[in-house]
């Protein structure tokens, strides 16, 4: 394999695993699993709550994963669980008194160090980050799937 492709690779990936433990760091900090943490961010952001289905559906999680931290944060009396009227069985994520009051203590200063370390890389760097690394991920994924597919006819 191209040395300097390999270098670039481990490069990406370490920088990957340094953003993730930096999320893991934050979610144990205040005694949150990671998924828990993600949750909360997400309804947070999308403000008029969402469902377990949205999660799973665009934050690529399994249904069992947000299940048990929904479930877990449902009896810290953080979220409740409300059925949509078009189908009971999904059911719209929305914060409790005490959720909103936890959220805003968390998520807020959360989204503010985001937003700070992103506004400090001009406009081209952001939109440039941004698109290159979804074409990444878009990438990778395709490739991936071939190397499913071989490794699962052998």
């Amino acid at each position: 394999m191209n040395t300097q492709l390999s270098y670039q690779l481990e490069l990406l990936n370490q920088n990957d695993k340094m953003l993730n433990d930096l999320y893991h760091n934050y979610a144990s900090s205040l005694n949150l699993s990671d998924t828990a943490l993600w949750i909360i961010y997400i309804a947070w952001i999308q403000e008029d709550g969402c469902t377990q289905k949205d999660i799973c559906e665009i934050w690529s999680y399994t249904k069992q994963t947000i299940n048990t931290a929904l479930k877990n944060l449902e009896k810290q009396g953080y979220i409740k669980l409300i059925p949509m009227p078009e189908n009971r069985k999904s059911k719209k994520i929305l914060f409790t008194d005490t959720g909103k009051i936890f959220a805003k203590k968390v998520i807020t200063p959360l989204l503010e160090a985001e937003t700070v370390s992103f506004g400090k890389l001009t406009e081209k760097e952001r939109n440039d980050l941004v698109f290159l690394s979804q074409k990444r991920t878009m990438l990778f994924e395709k490739e991936i799937e071939k190397t499913i597919a071989a490794i699962s006819k052998e």
